[in-house]
């Protein structure tokens, strides 16, 4: 299976999740962790702290206080998973807005003059001002090419996205986000469905990120929320000559003095594609493993359930950045990922997947 694992999770709502908090914490600044946030400023670190001296009986309490803790983290592992039970009960009220959206996207539905009416006070911005048909064409049917422009207009995804693949996601029609049911782990999944096209067989390629919100053995005193624990993709059924992650190349060799055989060689290239794949894939992938989770929430909180406002280019506060040691981190992971694909990146990318601003 297509399961990416990484020996660290990504907490709900941390800067790893792609959240704005500071990444060091400065004199008058807030912290960007619960673990930051108890740190003394300029203190050294020490796990038995000031307690290490106290007297026997007192030490006795203290692990009483400590007991008393990690049943606070258990209960409030409780309210993570309660919440995320709520955030499944929303998700049944948001549908309806999200099935119109895809319908008038696909020109299956035609808005009413009343429903185009824009009713809320504030500004439409450069977009307000629409252009005429252009003369000899037809009306435009839907909303074209709404969730390529949407995703071009992430940073990220922009980058990712490169010329072979545009052609593909022009077919792309919606993008869903499905909860785990109430008594299965916790977990969700983005569809990416497409209409038939002469690229691949599926209708849906799936991106499933497992979580869970019980306290790590290692910290039983913490519960960080609902966390990104591993990550599982699908395989995507590519029809002959149309995979848009291998290049392939003509190549003659001469078998003896009189004859030239010609063959093919087929080398990993950069796609968003990858984005589906296993990090030991041949195929290589754009991103590493933490940026992958990051990913998974912004698609999830952020471009799924406001994407106008990404293919209406209005979204720019969502787009946040990561800290250093993440960027030393997907650094590392990208240079083994260059080996594997074989092929030089256009200008820029390396850049922005050490530094990957959302």
């Amino acid at each position: 299976s297509n399961d990416n694992s990484l020996s660290k999770t990504v907490p709900f709502g941390s800067s790893e999740a792609g959240a704005c908090a500071p990444d060091k914490v400065q004199v008058g600044e807030w912290p960007s962790s619960p673990r930051a946030l108890a740190s003394p400023l300029g203190a050294p670190s020490s796990k038995a702290g000031g307690a290490q001296h106290l007297p026997l009986v007192v030490k006795q309490r203290v692990k009483a206080l400590k007991n008393l803790q990690a049943q606070y983290a258990q209960v409030e592992a409780q309210f993570y998973r309660d919440f995320h039970d709520l955030e499944k009960k929303y998700a049944v009220f948001y549908q309806p807005s999200f099935d119109k959206r895809s319908e008038i996207v696909n020109a299956i539905y035609e808005p009413t003059e009343g429903e185009c009416q824009w009713q809320v006070a504030v500004q439409e911005g450069a977009w307000g001002e629409m252009e005429r048909e252009p003369a000899g064409k037809g009306p435009t049917s839907g909303i074209p090419h709404f969730w390529l422009t949407a995703f071009k207009n992430v940073r990220i995804l922009g980058r990712m996205i490169r010329k072979n693949d545009e052609p593909v996601l022009e077919h792309l029609k919606d993008v869903k986000i499905k909860f785990s049911g109430f008594k299965e782990p916790m977990s969700f999944t983005i569809e990416f469905i497409f209409k038939s096209n002469e690229y691949f067989l599926n209708e849906i390629l799936t991106k499933t990120y497992q979580m869970r919100s019980d306290p790590d053995d290692s910290d039983p005193f913490l519960s960080k929320g609902p966390e990104i624990i591993s990550s599982t993709g699908c395989e995507i059924y590519w029809k002959e000559g149309r995979n848009v992650t291998m290049k392939t190349s003509k190549l003659q060799k001469c078998e003896d003095r009189r004859s030239i055989v010609s063959t093919t060689k087929k080398t990993p290239r950069y796609s968003f594609f990858t984005y589906f794949y296993p990090p030991d894939s041949p195929e290589g992938r754009v991103v590493d493993v933490a940026t992958d989770y990051r990913l998974g929430y912004f698609f999830r909180e952020v471009l799924v359930p406001k994407s106008v406002l990404f293919f209406t280019n209005e979204a720019s506060e969502y787009k946040c950045g990561s800290s250093d040691d993440e960027a030393r981190e997907a650094g590392g992971e990208e240079k083994k990922a260059e080996e594997i694909r074989n092929e030089e990146p256009e200008k820029g990318i390396e850049e922005l997947l050490i530094h990957p601003k959302i």
